[in-house]
C-alpha cells in the first residue's frame, strides 16, 4: 500500500478509498472538516489523534468512505503488531504497545450527522477481504453501534466489554437538581459528612489553571498523587509510562488555550484536596485521570468523591450537558453515575479467512468460560 490509493464502490454504492495517512497538515484539515459534521468524542477528534501524529502513525493508512463527491466517514488505521502470524490494523492507534497506553475510548470511525448508512459502510471496506489491510482489525473502546456495525461486517472474537458511567447534568439543570439529589442516602450522607469536614480548613472553590504552564505543573501534582495511589496497591500507576506522559504533555500544550483541556485543583481553602484532568467537547466532561491527597486524609475525608461532586456542580453551572466518568466499574463511578453506555475492545476480521476461524474459535472459548 505504500504511496498508492486504492478505490472501490461498497456494497451500499459508496465509494471507500484506503491510502497512506501522509503529511499530518493535509489529513488535519481534512479531518476537520469531517468532523465539524460529525457528533464524534473527543478522542475521535483531530486534537487527540493528531497529537504527536508524525512520531506516533508514520505507518498509518486512512480509509474513507464518499457519497456524491463528499467524504461521509474516515478512519485512521495504525499498523499493529502481527497476530497468530497474521496482519494486524488498529482503528485510531498505533498497534505500539508504549503509544497506546493512553487508552482510547468513546472509538469508532468519525462519520457525518447525515449519513449514517456510512457507518456499515466502513466496516465492510476495512473488512473487505481484499482491500489490501491484512487479515486482522482491532477496535479498542468502541460503542455499541460500531460494534455491531462490525460484527454484522465481518467476524469478531468474544473480546472485553467495559461499561461506562456518566451523569446527566443537562436533566439536573432541567430539573434544578444537585448531584447528590438523586444518589443513595448513604452516597450522599458520606459526602455531606467529608464535604463538612473540608470546609473547616475553608470553602471548597474548584479552579481550572489558565496556562499551558501552570496546568503542567497541576498535572505533575496530579501524576505525583496519582502514583502514591497505584504504587500502594502494588501497581506503578498510568503515569509510569513514557509514551503516556509524552503524549499529554504535547496535548496539554494544544488544549489549554481551546478550552477542551481542563485540569482542575479542587482546595478547601488552602487545602488541596486533589486534581482532575478531563476533557470538555460539545457540552461533555470527560473525567479522564485523577490525583487525590489519601495521605493525610482524616477518618471520613473522601477526596476522590467531593472532587467530583465538586466538578460536576462547577460543570453544572456552566451549563454543560455531561459528566463522563469514562470505562470501568469502580464503587465511586457507580455511586455518582445515572447514566451508562457500553463500550467494547474487540477484534474484527473478513468473512471466510483464516483471522475469522482463529476469531470465532476464541468467541467460543470466551463464551464457554462465560
Amino acid at each position: 500500500m505504500a504511496g498508492s490509493n486504492k478505490r472501490w464502490t461498497t456494497g451500499g454504492g459508496m465509494v471507500a478509498t484506503l491510502r497512506p495517512a501522509g503529511d499530518g497538515q493535509q489529513l488535519g484539515d481534512l479531518w476537520r472538516r469531517v468532523e465539524a459534521e460529525a457528533d464524534g468524542s473527543v478522542f475521535q477528534s483531530w486534537l487527540w489523534l493528531g497529537c504527536r501524529f508524525d512520531e506516533r502513525f508514520r505507518r498509518a493508512l486512512v480509509l474513507t468512505i464518499e457519497a456524491e463527491g463528499r467524504i461521509v466517514a474516515i478512519g485512521l488505521l495504525g499498523h499493529g503488531q502481527r497476530r497468530f502470524g497474521l496482519s494486524q490494523y488498529c482503528l485510531a492507534e498505533t498497534g505500539v504497545a508504549d503509544e497506546d497506553n493512553v487508552f482510547i475510548e468513546h472509538n469508532g470511525p468519525l462519520v457525518v450527522r447525515d449519513r449514517p448508512a456510512a457507518r456499515a459502510a466502513w466496516f465492510e471496506a476495512a473488512l473487505r477481504p481484499h482491500a489490501g489491510l491484512g487479515s486482522m482489525l482491532r477496535l479498542s473502546g468502541v460503542g455499541p453501534d460500531d460494534a455491531a456495525a462490525a460484527q454484522r461486517a465481518g467476524v469478531t472474537d468474544g473480546g472485553m466489554q467495559r461499561v461506562a458511567p456518566w451523569r446527566d447534568l443537562a436533566r439536573l439543570r432541567a430539573t434544578g437538581a444537585d448531584c447528590l439529589d438523586l444518589v443513595s442516602a448513604n452516597t450522599r450522607q458520606q459526602i455531606n459528612r467529608a464535604w463538612r469536614r473540608y470546609e473547616v480548613s475553608g470553602p471548597i472553590i474548584v479552579a481550572r489553571a489558565a496556562t499551558v504552564g501552570q496546568a503542567d505543573a497541576w498535572l505533575a501534582a496530579l501524576a505525583d498523587w496519582h502514583r502514591q495511589t497505584w504504587e500502594a496497591r502494588g501497581k506503578a500507576g498510568a503515569f509510569a509510562a513514557r509514551g503516556f506522559e509524552r503524549f499529554h504533555t504535547a496535548l496539554v500544550a494544544r488544549g489549554v488555550a481551546c478550552g477542551v483541556v481542563d485540569v482542575l485543583r479542587v482546595a478547601a481553602g488552602a487545602r488541596v484536596i486533589g486534581y482532575l484532568y478531563n476533557f470538555v467537547w460539545r457540552g461533555r466532561v470527560s473525567a479522564y485521570q485523577s490525583g487525590f491527597a489519601y495521605n493525610p486524609a482524616q477518618p471520613h475525608e473522601k477526596p476522590g468523591l467531593v472532587c467530583h461532586v465538586a466538578a460536576m456542580r462547577h460543570y453544572q453551572a456552566r451549563g454543560l450537558d455531561g459528566y463522563d466518568f469514562l470505562a470501568g466499574d469502580d464503587r465511586y463511578k457507580t455511586s455518582l453515575a445515572d447514566r451508562s453506555v457500553t463500550m467494547h475492545w474487540i477484534t474484527a476480521a473478513p468473512r471466510w479467512s483464516m483471522a475469522a476461524a482463529i476469531l470465532a474459535t476464541r468467541a467460543r472459548i470466551a463464551r464457554w468460560r462465560g
